[in-house]
């Protein structure tokens, strides 16, 4: 449903961070949210003006839901179909409103025990809508499919003939009324997997304390962590990963297990459905054929060279006399410049300025979200933190910031204005029904805007200190978006197949995968700790059901598509801008072909792992200087 893909892709703003800049912050906190000035607070009364207001959508809904059963085992003519599905979008709009006026007011303040009620009533009446919608694509998949095809090509259907010719395209693979049934009963024994995986991560699993060289003791919790392993003492990087990945290896047989356990949940859930695999299964809802995937995986491994030239180079700046590990693999080879602190006017002015290239329309719109105040600037107490998208069709876009004056602030939102635009010019073009852009396609226009804000500031460097440390970072984030999780994906589809072919995923087998495939990755610089080969067990994205390859391709898009736009190449603007407006009226590869990457090929990542090549060499050559 529309609203839980809004969700998700509020998952993947925060998900995916922004290019680790230059982060020195000078804290910008109010206690009380009333002390904030207005014009940095967003203007919520645009969605409704009261509370009460609020209220009078909640009883219409639920009483327009009621409409709904009439049309229950009766779609059969022309007219029937038409009308449902018109209702579908009227109550889903609606649905939607109220959804993300109380999702808002809750993330003001947390704390907030009035919208945190809202916010729960609006999950449990959206629950209520998809619910009583459940029964429409069954029963339009029970229609012949002459019929199905007569209504694509019929001009009443216009706002849903792509939906309907998705529909016929899995046909094939939907099942029986009853089948369907047994499929959602198991969806909670699905989730089993994931869940002990979860608890034993956040909840069970205990690391041992370090001591640091001034004599401290520190407890390694998950942000500890990250700070230690930019620790430039060696033998405190490599306490805290000892520290680390000790405490999943204690539990490692449940923890293969465990993943053993989801890898079979998606085999079932494949082989239900009629599909040759498991990765087929998965790919599918976007159209996309397994040998994508595979191509992906075959560019990087073609283009692995860069990378261990890397972990080479790490090798000399760090002044390691053996081979890299895997705690050496964080710490900045570049000391970061603090900065002064810059102001969310200038901000402002500096996002315009980067993002030049797409025009002169989108700058004004751009204005235009920060004169209407689409933006939430300032942490205040209990405010959610992070940072993210959001809105509705029948609302303008709206930004959640915590700002603070870093560079890594100003690419926050210029990320999330990225998502912010592509929103407001998907649901000002496209009907309801095609508006929402698909989650393959999510993170290409804040990617865009984040390659066109690192090479802004890349080429405004005040310093060669500070150019150096943007350079780094931005080798960093294609790194961990395009290196590791395509080895990620490898790793998924390794285990798969071997699970398909009857092989069990032990733990010796994962370790033993995982280790060859850090080899190959990194090269003979690095060395493959027995503990490290345990690093498939921290990750949470193995229970995403092949999805890691995603990071890869929306940063790939973003890093061609903005310098195509910054080279002016004929055409470019204008057809990415087609893009950021065609929401979801084609397929994910479809509507990234048309705006100019082609991801049925292996150019686009051939294309942003040359750039990180040649930032390497240009890191070389300032640090040589």
């Amino acid at each position: 449903m529309k609203l839980t893909k809004q969700i998700i892709s509020i998952f993947l703003a925060i998900l995916i961070a922004a290019f680790p800049l230059l982060s020195f912050a000078q804290e910008v906190h109010y206690t009380n949210r009333s002390d904030i000035p207005k014009q940095y607070t967003w203007s919520i009364e645009d969605i409704y003006n009261s509370d009460t207001d609020w209220e009078s959508d909640f009883k219409k809904l639920e009483n327009s839901l009621s409409k709904v059963e009439n049309y229950k085992g009766n779609l059969k003519s022309e007219e029937s179909i038409l009308e449902i599905l018109k209702l579908k979008d009227e109550i889903f709009r609606l649905n939607d409103k109220i959804y993300v006026y109380a999702s808002l007011k809750r993330d003001e303040d947390i704390s907030n025990p009035k919208y945190s009620a809202m916010a729960d009533r609006a999950e449990g009446l959206n629950t209520k809508t998809i619910a009583a919608f459940s029964f429409v694509e069954p029963e339009l998949l029970s229609l012949p499919e002459e019929t199905l095809k007569s209504y694509i090509n019929n001009p009443k259907f216009k706002d849903y003939d792509f939906y309907l010719k998705n529909l016929l395209r899995t046909k094939k693979h939907s099942l029986s009324s009853e089948g369907e049934r047994i499929l959602a009963l198991a969806s909670d024994i699905a989730s089993v997997p994931e869940n002990i995986a979860s608890t034993y991560r956040n909840v069970d699993r205990k690391t041992e304390d370090i001591i640091l060289d001034n004599g401290k003791k520190v407890k390694v919790t998950p942000a500890m962590y990250s700070k230690l392993l930019d620790n430039p003492n060696r033998e405190i990087r490599k306490k805290a990963f000892e520290s680390e990945f000790k405490s999943f290896e204690k539990n490692i047989h449940t923890l293969a297990a465990t993943l053993a356990g989801e890898v079979k949940t998606n085999i079932f859930f494949a082989k239900a459905r009629n599909y040759n695999s498991a990765l087929e299964a998965s790919l599918d809802s976007d159209n996309i054929k397994p040998e994508v995937y595979n191509n992906i995986i075959k560019a990087v491994n073609n283009n692995l060279e860069p990378l261990h030239k890397y972990v080479s180079f790490r090798k000399k700046v760090l002044g390691i006399k053996d081979k890299v590990r895997y705690y050496d693999m964080y710490v900045p080879l570049v000391k970061q410049v603090k900065n002064e602190y810059i102001s969310y006017e200038k901000a402002q002015e500096m996002v315009k300025q980067a993002l030049g290239a797409l025009g002169e329309n989108y700058i004004k719109d751009l204005d235009k979200a920060f004169k209407e105040r689409w933006v939430d600037v300032y942490e205040n107490d209990n405010k959610r933190s992070g940072a993210y998208s959001w809105g509705s069709y029948d609302t303008h876009p709206y930004v959640l910031l915590n700002y603070n004056g870093t560079l890594d602030s100003v690419s926050t939102l210029a990320h999330e204005l990225g998502h912010a635009l592509n929103s407001y010019y998907s649901n000002r073009t496209q009907p309801y029904s095609k508006a929402q852009y698909p989650i393959f396609t999510a993170e290409v226009a804040s990617t865009t805007n984040e390659a066109l804000m690192i090479d802004y500031l890349i080429k405004n460097a005040k310093t060669k200190e500070e150019k150096m440390y943007l350079i780094n970072s931005y080798l960093e984030q294609i790194r961990g978006s395009i290196y590791t999780q395509i080895m990620y994906a490898e790793f998924e589809k390794a285990i798969h197949e071997a699970a398909e072919k009857g092989i069990a995923l032990n733990s010796k087998f994962l370790n033993e995968t995982w280790g060859n495939l850090m080899k190959k990755y990194y090269g003979n610089d690095f060395e493959v700790d027995e503990l490290a080969k345990i690093w498939w067990s921290r990750i949470p994205h193995f229970y995403y059901n092949f999805y890691v390859y995603k990071y890869a391709t929306g940063l790939s898009s973003g890093i061609i598509l903005s310098e195509k736009m910054s080279n002016n190449e004929k055409g470019a603007r204008e057809a990415y801008l087609e893009f950021l407006s065609a929401g979801g009226n084609d397929y994910p590869i479809e509507l990234l072909k048309k705006a100019g990457v082609d991801l049925s090929t292996t150019e686009p990542i051939e294309k942003a792992l040359q750039k990180f090549d040649s930032l390497l060499s240009e890191l070389e050559k300032l640090m040589n200087e």
